[in-house]
C-alpha cells in the first residue's frame, strides 16, 4: 500500500497558502479541506461538499447526499453510513467546533474521504480529561486506541468509533487513514503506523483522511472489535 494520504497532506503542508491562483479543483480532499477557510479561494465547484451544521445533527443527510453523488455500491453503503455517523458523531461530541465540513471523491478504484472541524483538536479534547499523555502524536495513537474525553456518570468512556473506523478501513477495505490534529499526524495502514509533529499552525482544528478500495463487499462485523495499534520504534 502506498502512502497516498500522506504524500496528499505533504503536498498541502508545501504549498505557498496565499497564492490566489491556486486551481483546487484537482486537488484531492486531504488537500482541499485544510484550504476551505481561505476566503480568496473559490470552493463553489468543487463537488462533493458539504456542511456540518453547528445547531441540528445533519450527519445522515450529509452521508447520503455524498454517497449519492459518488455513486457508491449498495453492497457498501450501510459500511459507509457507518463510518460517517461515527466520524461525524466525534466532531459533534469533542470538538467544540464552529465549522466542519465532509468531502468525498473517487480516484480510479479508490475512494476518498475527508472530514474537517475548526475545532480545540483531539490533543485539547484529551488534555481536558487530565489523562497523561506524552505528546500529541501520543494522543492520536491513544485516541484511536479508544480513548475519550466524553464521560457518563463521572467517568471517562472508551470510544470505540474511531477504533472500529480504523480497522474497517485499514483491514476491511486494504485502505489507509490520516488523522491531523494538534501538533501532529498519524497515518496508519494495514502493515504501517508512522506518527510526526507538524507546525501548530498547519491546519485549523482536526483533519480526518480515508482512502478505501470498495470493489468487494466489506463485512463489517468482522471488524467491530477492539485492536490495538502501536507504533513499532
Amino acid at each position: 500500500m502506498k502512502n497516498i494520504l500522506l504524500n496528499e497532506f505533504k503536498e498541502y503542508e508545501n504549498m505557498e497558502k496565499n497564492d490566489l491562483n491556486i486551481d483546487i479543483g484537482n486537488f484531492s480532499p486531504t488537500v482541499i479541506l485544510p484550504l476551505i477557510y481561505n476566503e480568496n479561494l473559490n470552493f463553489e465547484n468543487i463537488n462533493s461538499i458539504r456542511k456540518i451544521d453547528i445547531n441540528t445533527d445533519n450527519s445522515a443527510e450529509v452521508a447520503n447526499e455524498i454517497l449519492e453523488e459518488l455513486e457508491i455500491n449498495k453492497s457498501n453503503l450501510n459500511t459507509l453510513k457507518f463510518i460517517f455517523h461515527e466520524l461525524i458523531a466525534n466532531i459533534y461530541d469533542h470538538s467544540c467546533f464552529e465549522k466542519a465540513y465532509v468531502m468525498g471523491r473517487i480516484d480510479g478504484d479508490y475512494y476518498e474521504f475527508s472530514f474537517l472541524d475548526d475545532g480545540i483538536t483531539i490533543p485539547n479534547s484529551l488534555k481536558k480529561v487530565n489523562y497523561p499523555i506524552k505528546n500529541d502524536s501520543d494522543a492520536l495513537l491513544k485516541a484511536i486506541n479508544g480513548l475519550s474525553s466524553k464521560k457518563e456518570l463521572g467517568y471517562v468512556e472508551r470510544g470505540t468509533g474511531l477504533n472500529n473506523t480504523t480497522n474497517i478501513v485499514t483491514s476491511g477495505s486494504d485502505g489507509e487513514l490520516l488523522i491531523v490534529s494538534g501538533c501532529a499526524l498519524i497515518h496508519i495502514t494495514k502493515d504501517n503506523i508512522i506518527a510526526r509533529e507538524i507546525p501548530n499552525d498547519c491546519i485549523d482544528g482536526t483533519l480526518v483522511s480515508l482512502r478505501m478500495k470498495l470493489n468487494k463487499k466489506i463485512d463489517i462485523y468482522k471488524y467491530l472489535k477492539q485492536v490495538k495499534y502501536e507504533l513499532i520504534i
